[in-house]
């Protein structure tokens, strides 16, 4: 089974998440949804077979004032999930590249829209990728400086972080949403690969 934290304020009026939930029925992955901490605790502790977890994007920004409790279920996998991969997306991955020291920052504009990405790595989430690819952005922050023991995969032709890893703790992060467009969820099958 996929955890997957769900970072959207409502699911329901959400527009990538669903996309992302699509491309797991597809796939025929069984996945179980969590949106506030409690939920996610209760799952950590239960004992279920969780094989992999994704932190999904949503509307907040890290360098606005947010209160724990907008971030908590995130840390709380980041924390006790150590043994299984994790994806973050979008928000989910400026989650974990600031929960790991990494650095979070406002853009000067909202990057909305389809976007070039290179990459200057490779990576077993990038399996099977061309080295230049289209991507679908939607955020207003950036990481500007990645965690210690965190690796750039790809950057964007601005210079914009867009795909880190940490294989030692088995953590990908993409500040795009590869579930935004039918060549990018390649990245989503390469991590439920990973986590199988």
């Amino acid at each position: 089974m996929i955890l997957i934290i769900d970072n959207t304020k409502n699911l329901k009026k959400a527009y990538m998440t669903p996309k992302l939930l699509s491309y797991l029925k597809s796939l025929n992955i069984k996945y179980l949804i969590a949106s506030d901490r409690d939920n996610v605790n209760e799952i950590i502790y239960s004992k279920n077979n969780i094989k992999g977890c994704i932190l999904t994007g949503g509307p907040l920004c890290l360098s606005e004032e947010l209160t724990i409790e907008s971030i908590n279920k995130n840390i709380s996998v980041l924390l006790h999930l150590k043994n299984i991969p994790i994806l973050g997306i979008c928000f989910g991955f400026q989650i974990m590249a600031a929960s790991y020291g990494g650095k979070i920052d406002s853009m000067l504009e909202e990057d909305n829209g389809v976007f070039e990405v290179n990459l200057i790595k490779d990576s077993i989430i990038t399996k099977n990728m061309n080295k230049n690819f289209k991507v679908f952005q939607s955020h207003k922050d950036k990481v500007s400086i990645i965690p210690p023991n965190f690796e750039i995969v790809a950057i964007d032709n601005k210079n914009n972080i867009q795909i880190i890893e940490n294989l030692e703790n088995k953590c990908w992060g993409t500040q795009f949403h590869p579930e935004g467009l039918e060549e990018t969820n390649i990245i989503i099958k390469n991590f439920i690969d990973l986590c199988y």
